[in-house]
C-alpha cells in the first residue's frame, strides 16, 4: 500500500518519548505522486524502475540537460503548526559528470522565497547513502520543502532519490534498515548474516544486540559495542555466528535489533526483518548475462567493444554478452528505451550491467561483475530445447525449459534475446566515434591507432542485440507464479527471422528473470538439438579417455566429411586454459590429444567444435 502520510497537528509533540512521521514518499506506485509538483525543467524528473538510491524500485530520477538553471521537486503543503523542528531524510545517489552543479534541500512558507536547509556541490559520485537534514523554525500551516538541483545541469549524469521522510525523531530509535542473506544456498552449508543498522533517534547509539532465529529455533545473539552512531549514521554488521542450513527446503530467518545502549528502543516496529532462504539439493549450472549500452556515435564506446571481446574470448562457456545500440542503424527501440531501468545507476554511454544487478557500471567492470555473479545460485537450470529451423520460411522455433531446485512463489519470467555477430554497413552512421584515437587516452586494444571516427569500412560489430522477446523484461505469464521444487517448466517460442539477419552469425539467448527485482537468475545460449552439417556428431561416437586423466587425454570422434576441428578446455570458473586446432581432418575416425600435464588437479570442461556443432564433456585431472 502506498506509504504517504500528511498529518495535521494543533499541539506540540516532543521527540523525547514520541516520534511522528509527517510525510513519507517511496514512489512505489510508479507514477509521479499526487500533491507533489515540479518546476524548472520538469521533464527531466521521472520515476525510474531502478534501485540506485539504495531503496526499492521505483525511485525519483533527474536526468541531465543542456541548461543552466534550477529545477525542483516540491512537496505538498504540510500543516506543521506547533512543530517547530523536524528531520528530513532521503536516500540518494548522485552520478557525477563534472563540476558546476549544486544539489540540496530548501524550505518555504506559502509562496515565499526558498531558504536553503542543506546543499552540496559534488566533486565526485555521492552515495548511495542516506542524507539527514535538520529543519528548524518550520511550525506553520503552509510549510513546504523542495529537493533541488542547480547550475550547469549538463554536468550531472543522473540523480536518484528515494524514501523521503519528514519526521520528529524519538530519543532512542535504532532501525534495522537492511539484511543481506542469499536467496538460495546449497543444502548442508552455512553463510554469514550481514546487515545495516541506522540511527533515527536524537541520542547517539553506542551499542546494540542483533539476533536471529532459523525456523523459530534458538535465538543467536551478537552484541555490537564500541560504536558511536549519530542521527542518520549507519553501522554495517556481520553476525559472528554463521547460519547453518540442512536438508533442502525453505528456511525462515528472523533478524531483530534490540538492547540499544543497554536499554529499550523506543520504536520496535522498525527493528525486525524476516527473510526466506531456500536450500537447494544441487547447484544448477550458471551462465552470466552482461548487457552494454553503446552506440556508434559514442566516442568512449570503443572501451565497451574491447572489454566485451575480452570477456567473450576469456569466458566463452559461461559469459554471454549483449550490445544494445542507441542512435545508430543497429538500434532496437524497445530494448534501447529500457536500458535506463535495466542498468542500475545508468550513467550514460558506455554503461554495463551484469545479470541486471548493481555493482558494475563501466565496461572495465565486466570481469569483476562476472566473478561476482558466476557463483550466484540460481533456483533453476535453463536450457534451449526442441529447436527447429526452416530456411525457407526463416522460422526458428524452440522451447525454454527450466528444472527448479527450489520452490518459487513469485513471478519469474522466461525471455529471449537474439544477437548477431559480424554486422557492418557503408553509411557514415556505421562509423565508430573514437576518443582513443592518437593514444592520448591510453591503450584501448588498437583503437588508439585508428582515426576518429573509425571509417565504416573498418568496423565490424559483434554481440549486437537484434530482438528481445516479448518485452525487455521477459515474457509475461511464461511461468506459473507457484512452482514446486523438482518441477520442470517450459515455454514455446517461435520467431520469423528478418531477411537482413545472417542466420549463421545468430546467437539465441534464453534467460530467466525475476520480474520484481529485475535480476537475471540464469541464462543460456546453446541450443541442444541444433541441426548442422555434422548433426550426427552430437553425443554420438565421441569418446574422451583416459578420464580421469593425468598428463594427457584424448577425444575421439567420427566425421562424415573432411573438416576442421577445435578443442577448448575450460576450468570450472569458465576460463579458457587450453586450446588446440586441427585443419583438414579426413572423413572417418579422428583423434585429438590434449596435453594436460600443466593442468592442476580438478574438474574441467572440454569442448569440441566442428562447423556449427559443439559437444562438451567433463574431465577430471588427477596426478
Amino acid at each position: 500500500m502506498k506509504k504517504v502520510y500528511v498529518l495535521l497537528f494543533s499541539m506540540l509533540i516532543t521527540a523525547l518519548s514520541y516520534g511522528q512521521v509527517y510525510l513519507y514518499e517511496d514512489f512505489s506506485e510508479g507514477t509521479f505522486p499526487a500533491g507533489w509538483t515540479k518546476e524548472g525543467v520538469p521533464a527531466q524528473w521521472s520515476i525510474s524502475p531502478s534501485t540506485s538510491a539504495g531503496g526499492e524500485a521505483p525511485e525519483l530520477k533527474f536526468t541531465y540537460i543542456q541548461q543552466n538553471t534550477t529545477s525542483r521537486v516540491i512537496s505538498p503543503v504540510i500543516d506543521m503548526t506547533g512543530i517547530d523542528d523536524a528531520v528530513l531524510s532521503l536516500k540518494h545517489f548522485y552520478d557525477y559528470y563534472s563540476a558546476g552543479v549544486t544539489i540540496g534541500v530548501a524550505t518555504r512558507f506559502g509562496t515565499g522565497e526558498w531558504q536553503v536547509a542543506w546543499q552540496l556541490a559534488p566533486s565526485s559520485n555521492q552515495g548511495p547513502k542516506t542524507q539527514i537534514v535538520q529543519l528548524t523554525d518550520i511550525g506553520q500551516a503552509d510549510f513546504q520543502f523542495s529537493i533541488f538541483i542547480s547550475g550547469n545541469l549538463y554536468n550531472v549524469d543522473y540523480w536518484f532519490i528515494d524514501d523521503i521522510k519528514l519526521f520528529s525523531p524519538l530519543a532512542l530509535d535504532a532501525v534495522l534498515s537492511s539484511v543481506d542473506v542469499p536467496k538460495f544456498v546449497e543444502g548442508g552449508t552455512s553463510f554469514s548474516l550481514k546487515g545495516k543498522v541506522m540511527n533515527e533517534g536524537t541520542t547517539n547509539i553506542t551499542s546494540y544486540d542483533v539476533s536471529y532465529t532459523v525456523n523459530g529455533g534458538p535465538e543467536q545473539v551478537y552484541s555490537v559495542t564500541g560504536i558511536n552512531l549519530a542521527l542518520g549514521a549507519i553501522h554495517n554488521f556481520t553476525h559472528n555466528i554463521p547460519i547453518n542450513v540442512g536438508e533442502p527446503g525453505p528456511y525462515e530467518i528472523v533478524v531483530t535489533v534490540d538492547n540499544v545502549n543497554s536499554g529499550q528502543d523506543l520504536n520496535m516496529e522498525n527493528n525486525t526483518i524476516t527473510k526466506l532462504v531456500s536450500a537447494v539439493p544441487y547447484l544448477p549450472a550458471k551462465k552470466v548475462l552482461a548487457e552494454e549500452a553503446t552506440g556508434t556515435w559514442c566516442g568512449w564506446c570503443p572501451r565497451g567493444t574491447c572489454n566485451m571481446n575480452y570477456m567473450a574470448e576469456t569466458y566463452p562457456e559461461t559469459w554471454i554478452g549483449v550490445a544494445v545500440h542507441n542512435g545508430d542503424p543497429m538500434v532496437v527501440a524497445d530494448y534501447d528505451g529500457a536500458m535506463g531501468g535495466i542498468i542500475p545507476g545508468f550513467a550514460g554511454y558506455p554503461s554495463v550491467t551484469t545479470d541486471r544487478t548493481s555493482g558494475d557500471s563501466d565496461p572495465s567492470d565486466l570481469e569483476a561483475g562476472y566473478l561476482r555473479r558466476i557463483n550466484a545460485i540460481s533456483p533453476a537450470t535453463i536450457a534451449i530445447v526442441n529447436a527447429a529451423w526452416n530456411p525457407e520460411t526463416r522460422e526458428l522455433s524452440f522451447d525454454l525449459e527450466s528444472e527448479f531446485v527450489a520452490a518459487v512463489n513469485s513471478e519469474l519470467r522466461f525471455g529471449v534475446i537474439f544477437t548477431e555477430d559480424g554486422l557492418s554497413g557503408t553509411s557514415s552512421q556505421w562509423a565508430q566515434a573514437n576518443y582513443y584515437s592518437g593514444g592520448g587516452q591510453g591503450v584501448m586494444c588498437g583503437f588508439e591507432t585508428l582515426p576518429n571516427p573509425v571509417p565504416a569500412a573498418q568496423m565490424v560489430y559483434d554481440h549486437v542485440a537484434r530482438k528481445i522477446l516479448d518485452t525487455p523484461y521477459g515474457t509475461p505469464n511464461s511461468l506459473p507464479t507457484e512452482i514446486a521444487a523438482g518441477e520442470t517448466v517450459s515455454y514455446h517460442y517461435s520467431y520469423v527471422l528478418p531477411d537482413t539477419w545472417n542466420y549463421d552469425n545468430l546467437h539465441v539467448i534464453g534467460f530467466l528473470v525475476d520480474s520484481e527485482t529485475k535480476e537475471i537468475l540464469n541464462a543460456e545460449n546453446v541450443i541442444s538439438s541444433w541441426v548442422g552439417v555434422e548433426s550426427g556428431l552430437f553425443d554420438k561416437a565421441v569418446t574422451v579417455y583416459p578420464n580421469p586423466a593425468g598428463d594427457f587425454t584424448k577425444i575421439d570422434f567420427t566425421l562424415n566429411q573432411a573438416s576442421k576441428a577445435r578443442v577448448d578446455v575450460y576450468d570450472m570458473f569458465g576460463k579458457l586454459v587450453y586450446s588446440v586446432k586441427e585443419s583438414n581432418l579426413p572423413a572417418g575416425k579422428n583423434s585429438i590429444t590434449v596435453q594436460s600435464n600443466t593442468f592442476t588437479n580438478g574438474m574441467y570442461v572440454m569442448k569440441l567444435t566442428i562447423g556449427n556443432n559443439v559437444v562438451s564433456r567433463k574431465i577430471s585431472i588427477i596426478k
